[in-house]
């Protein structure tokens, strides 16, 4: 198992600076406010386009149902905006943490883990260099292995309204309205998470109010791929009950357009990929999350 490269807390950034405003917090948003920070490449890859805007603008069968397909996108976007079809809901939270190898413990702000609100988060670690990088990565490491530092954590979804909209679609026999409807709040769901990142460096927590880094890593996507730790989120940040957003006993979330994730404040913090676990990476996070090895394969991916 690769060691992790102590370079990246190296410097003057010690640990996370405390947050302007720590502990739990219910947001909304009007949907207005989330249009500017939409990827409409996105919203083209939802319909089987590849990741690149320049399809709009070929002269070709293809490019014209590109463009088709986003005028009638931005149309749908702008009544769906006016008429108010879907609810933007968030909760996010900011918690003193102590790091403990992959492993990060939340906290008093005192040092003293709280019994109400103790929980550990387990990470997982690369286990070949890429070729991007010779380190091999664990979001851990953007927190200091040296004292207490700060953790963030959301969870967002645009999806409010989308189930009983298209319900009401399909029983006009309009599917391609209904899919819309999906993507649109897909792709608002994704401008709520960006917008909210925005929010948390600038005033949340603000630990970078002229200027932005950091990163928010989605549990269940490669710098996170265990999907169970969502639950321990849910806890801490008491999703259901502040926002409505709910997850299955296979971990999936409700409504189908949500995200969940971290906030690390480290400027030297970038996405990555797990990749491929080996053996050893497997019998140490069982055992740090007292699973038996085929729990672990099994949420793993393995």
């Amino acid at each position: 198992m690769c060691i992790a490269c102590e370079r990246l807390m190296s410097g003057k950034w010690l640990h996370s600076p405390a947050p302007a405003e720590p502990g739990v917090q219910t947001l909304s948003a009007d949907l207005a406010d989330l249009v500017p920070f939409i990827d409409w490449k996105y919203f083209l890859y939802a319909w089987g386009f590849l990741l690149n805007l320049a399809v709009l603008d070929e002269d070709s069968e293809k490019g014209e149902e590109a463009r088709r397909l986003m005028e009638d996108g931005k149309r749908f976007l702008q009544e769906a905006v006016e008429r108010k079809y879907f609810e933007a809901r968030a909760v996010i939270g900011i918690f003193p943490v102590v790091r403990n190898g992959d492993d990060v413990t939340i906290v008093a702000a005192s040092g003293e883990a709280p019994s109400s609100a103790t929980a550990t988060i387990h990470f997982l670690r690369q286990q070949s260099p890429t070729e991007d990088s010779p380190v091999c990565r664990s979001l851990a490491d953007y927190l200091t292995p040296k004292g207490p530092d700060w953790l963030g954590m959301f969870a967002a979804s645009v999806g409010f309204g989308v189930d009983e909209f298209t319900a009401q679609c399909k029983k006009d026999g309009d599917a391609y309205r209904a899919m819309l409807a999906e993507t649109i709040s897909g792709r608002l769901t994704e401008a709520y998470s960006e917008k909210l990142h925005r929010d948390v460096i600038h005033k949340h927590w603000g630990y970078a109010p002229h200027r932005e880094f950091g990163i928010r890593p989605a549990i269940g996507y490669p710098s996170a791929p265990d999907h169970t730790e969502k639950a321990t989120l849910w806890r801490l940040l008491d999703v259901e009950n502040r926002v409505g957003m709910k997850l299955t006993e296979s971990y999936m979330m409700w409504p189908m357009n949500s995200v969940c994730g971290y906030y690390f404040a480290h400027p030297r913090s970038v996405y990555f990929s797990v990749g491929k676990l080996g053996e050893d990476q497997l019998d140490d996070y069982a055992r740090r999350k007292n699973w038996d090895l085929e729990t672990a394969k099994k949420w793993l991916g393995r």
